[in-house]
């Protein structure tokens, strides 16, 4: 156990985190104290380095040479390959093995139709492109294409202007792949709609069909795990071979042998995933030991499937479902003595249930910012549901209609209504209120903290049988970083990086009030063609939501729509969908525009507060004041009925116009124009376009700092030259969310800070 702790820590500091090398003094305590003897101590210091020596070797020798000349390399396509709209998109290995990203823009549709027809996956392939480093995420919550490509053990994105697609290349993983092909296209030719994206999901690991709404439920429940192939599935194929070939008399030696030569199998034609290769491993290594040609004990042996994993692919220490693999069956290995106590099956699934929920809670915080507090109550009856029921129909399912269509169709008219009614109990559950802790992710000190207490923990509980002190020991940290935020005088003002649009979140001193203006939008231009992606990026679900729940953030006090143009307004939907929200303000007039169709209806479906605003209206919190300055009329008329909020703290004044132009600015203008706002902070109308931030404008507030949000390369060309030249001219302090991503504006009391993600 200990030479794969130190292994891990020196694999992960190969990839640059080099600092972690002297987490393997703390190792030190545990070999003293396991009486351990000094030779043994020197060897754990061997391996340290001989293994950080190995993995920095394994990294240099697979990261290219970075250049900037046009490329042309032979390729093979791995199964990740998809074609999406008018892209080619998935990792591609080199004749070294050398993995990148490589994204090939289709030319024609007819070229599109013949890719299509050609299954792509093992293919070898001809590319001419370049080599570049991937963009920085919008913020440090979203989606990160450098960690991706980490975790996949590539460094590059490769940008084809030229493919040619070529020979298959015939190999045993080769043949494989087109299996696991054929199975899922069997799933989707024998089974009725509804139950494909499971099978194909529990058969063969494919969740690619999992919607967001259906991964979304499961999340809330804390049962996402169950959609996944792991050591149940293959410790249940495991039994039911093994009673198979007791029933037909066949010799438990030969079934076992067979068994170490499919489950390997059986792991690629199920995708590979970590979960899949441990359950595998620590299997075979148990058969082996089982027929006496290997001794281990249980932790021996996955420790030893752990330390295969890190050597042969050491970028696995990164994914998600390695780390929550291994974590999980460690937490429950070391608590064989508490869990062998319980006495009833009851008590034994909610205590498997509660150790591997608060084992997997640092990690799960990590990566998705939040914990499903239901899963302790709901896994007791989802994993016996999965394990007796939903996963043996499954497999009997795919064996019968692989014989028979015919004999299956009538199971399938049996199973298929029994099925539906779990997955309408299943919305309903995750319909239910205060499911969800979302807590944010814990920075570096935070996380060592967690992990501390939850070891203390389990060795109280584990060897003092102090079940309370454990608990006890467990809350104390999580309580604490909940009520951090709540303790922080510091009002943060953050535009988020959302392209071409607006999304600014407030969040007031000591979390008093979180208020978000605008949730950014993608706009769509003319009907879907060919090139038009199955699935439109979703910035309120893949930017705002990550940074809001990444802060912590779960409600919403109210959300500001400044107008109803899809690249402020969205988003919004989905915000509404993910999050609590109070109230949603909008302008006057406003409702009634299509495109908030959606926020109207999600909103009446949360029962959440819709309110139209205009000039005059205002509300105060703590010491901070918000005042609408526009729109003065009835009659909403787009970018001039923008709501223009005011907010006055200790700081100064901050004014968010939202696409205010030219006659907007002269209506504030005339009404305000003997007020006084210094220092100010000024978002910049219309994403800096000349047709606002007029010379008049910006005599009457005479801002410090400006901030405009806008896209790279946008086809409008914003923000447009004489408007920068104008807010220079002032001598006003300029930030784009373009130059410098998501820009963190940070008050406390008078003064200011400001930092940027770029």
């Amino acid at each position: 156990m200990y030479w794969t702790l130190s292994v891990a820590v020196s694999a992960i500091a190969a990839y640059g985190f080099t600092e972690l090398l002297w987490l393997n003094l703390l190792l030190l305590p545990l070999i003293l104290t396991s009486k351990k003897d000094i030779p043994n101590l020197l060897i754990l210091l061997a391996v340290s380095t001989l293994s950080y020596c190995y993995f920095l070797n394994y990294i240099t020798t697979r990261t290219p040479i970075p250049t900037d000349e046009t490329l042309t390399r032979s390729m093979q396509w791995t199964e990740t390959v998809k074609i999406d709209g008018g892209k080619v998109k998935g990792f591609a290995k080199d004749s070294e093995g050398i993995p990148f990203y490589v994204l090939y823009s289709i030319e024609s549709e007819e070229e599109k139709r013949n890719l299509l027809e050609t299954p792509l996956a093992g293919r070898r392939i001809s590319l001419q492109g370049s080599l570049e480093l991937p963009e920085p995420p919008a913020h440090e919550f979203s989606f990160n294409m450098a960690s991706y490509l980490r975790m996949n053990g590539a460094t590059y994105l490769f940008r084809a202007n030229k493919m040619t697609v070529q020979e298959k290349v015939i190999r045993p993983s080769t043949r494989l792949t087109e299996r696991r092909t054929a199975v899922k296209n069997h799933i989707k030719q024998a089974f009725p709609v509804s139950l494909q994206t499971e099978a194909q999901a529990l058969l063969i690991g494919d969740r690619t069909g999992m919607d967001a709404e259906l991964s979304s439920e499961y999340r809330t429940l804390g049962i996402t795990h169950l959609f996944a192939i792991s050591g149940l599935h293959v410790g249940l194929l495991t039994v039911m071979l093994r009673i198979a070939a007791k029933r037909l008399r066949i010799r438990m030696e030969t079934i076992d042998t067979t068994l170490l030569f499919l489950l390997p199998c059986y792991a690629l034609l199920a995708g590979g995933a970590p979960s899949v290769w441990r359950a595998v491993s620590v299997t075979m290594l148990l058969l082996l030991s089982a027929s006496g040609k290997l001794k281990l004990k249980m932790d021996d042996a996955l420790a030893l499937s752990a330390l295969g994993f890190i050597f042969l692919k050491p970028y696995v220490l990164f994914q998600p479902g390695f780390q929550l693999s291994y974590m999980a069956a460690f937490s429950l290995l070391y608590s064989a003595n508490y869990l062998q106590k319980q006495q009833s099956v009851l008590a034994l699934s909610a205590s498997v249930t509660a150790i591997t929920q608060v084992a997997l809670s640092p990690i799960l915080l990590v990566h998705f910012y939040e914990l499903s507090l239901s899963s302790f109550l709901v896994n007791i009856l989802y994993v016996p549901l999965y394990s007796i029921i939903i996963l043996p129909s499954n497999i009997v399912l795919l064996i019968i209609s692989l014989l028979s269509e015919t004999v299956a169709g009538p199971l399938f008219f049996i199973y298929e209504p029994f099925r539906n009614s779990i997955a309408t109990v299943t919305s309903w559950l995750a319909g239910l209120p205060w499911q969800v802790w979302t807590a944010g992710k814990p920075d570096a000190v935070w996380l060592i903290v967690m992990v501390v207490s939850i070891a203390c923990a389990f060795i109280v509980i584990e060897r003092w049988n102090r079940l309370r002190l454990g608990i006890v020991i467990v809350l104390i940290p999580a309580i604490l970083f909940h009520v951090k935020p709540y303790l922080d005088p510091t009002t943060y003002v953050s535009f988020l990086d959302v392209g071409q649009g607006d999304s600014i979140v407030i969040e007031l001193g000591y979390r008093k009030g979180v208020y978000v203006i605008d949730t950014g939008g993608t706009v769509s231009i003319g009907p879907p063609t060919w090139k038009t992606p199955e699935k439109q990026f979703e910035v309120g679900r893949q930017i705002v939501v990550p940074y809001l729940k990444g802060k912590g953030i779960s409600t919403i006090d109210k959300l500001i729509i400044s107008h109803a143009h899809d690249d402020h307004m969205g988003g919004a939907d989905e915000v509404l969908q993910e999050l609590r929200v109070r109230e949603v303000h909008a302008p006057v007039g406003s409702w009634t525009e299509e495109n908030m169709v959606p926020v109207l209806t999600e909103a009446k479906r949360r029962k959440t507060r819709t309110v139209s605003m205009q000039a005059g209206e205002e509300w105060k919190t703590g010491q901070t004041e918000f005042t609408y300055l526009s729109p003065f009329d009835d009659k909403y008329s787009h970018n001039d009925s923008s709501l223009v909020l005011l907010m006055k703290n200790e700081y100064g004044y901050l004014l968010f116009t939202g696409d205010l132009e030219e006659g907007g600015e002269q209506k504030i203008i005339q009404k305000y124009g003997q007020a006084e706002f210094s220092p100010l902070i000024l978002k910049i109308g219309h994403h800096g376009s000349k047709t606002s931030t007029t010379q008049s404008f910006l005599n009457l507030l005479q801002p410090d700092i400006g901030v405009i949000s806008v896209g790279r390369n946008n086809r409008y060309g914003h923000p447009h030259e004489e408007v920068v030249d104008r807010l220079l001219s002032q001598k006003v302090k300029v930030f784009s969310t373009a130059e410098h991503g998501t820009v963190i504006l940070e008050i406390d009391g008078g003064s200011l800070k400001s930092s940027s993600t770029r």
